[in-house]
């Protein structure tokens, strides 16, 4: 009949393949790089690599790189200060209207509005010199919420 006798093609990547796709991709985000580079990886024809990757992830290569280029810049959001225009080239993005395009597409709003929800500003004790200017410093939270003091 077929079946587990090896008569009917497998759907997807092989876990070798998966594997080294992802790899590739992670070591590859903040650069430009397409599809027959994954492929190429892999050692599949362009076509056979699209369906495969599409079975075994449940998307397009191009929308799996695109969120993981997202969820790499809310990281790099989280963990400095850089201005927009700076991530969106780290994350291998055109420019900064590419990226907020791209980024409101996968996560619903903007990476200026994301970022103020999730770095709060946090009073500085009253001692030092920035309690004197009134100026605050910036924190992430863990859940998202927002925290009145440093010390929580």
């Amino acid at each position: 009949m077929g079946g587990f006798d090896g008569s009917f093609p497998r759907r997807g990547l092989a876990p070798w393949q998966a594997k080294r796709v992802v790899a590739y991709i992670e070591a590859n985000v903040s650069r430009s790089f397409n599809v027959p580079d994954l492929a190429g990886s892999v050692q599949l024809s362009v076509s056979h690599f699209f369906r495969a990757f599409k079975a075994s992830f449940g998307q397009t290569p191009h929308v799996y790189v695109k969120v993981r280029r997202i969820r790499y810049a809310q990281a790099i959001m989280l963990n400095t200060r850089e201005p927009l225009a700076q991530v969106a080239l780290d994350c291998g993005m055109s420019d900064q209207a590419h990226f907020t395009r791209v980024f409101r597409n996968v996560v619903g709003i903007s990476p200026s509005l994301w970022r103020r929800q999730y770095m709060e500003p946090v009073t500085v004790p009253s001692t030092g010199s920035s309690a004197r200017t009134g100026r605050s410093e910036w924190r992430r939270t863990k859940t998202g919420s927002r925290c009145s003091s440093v010390g929580r």
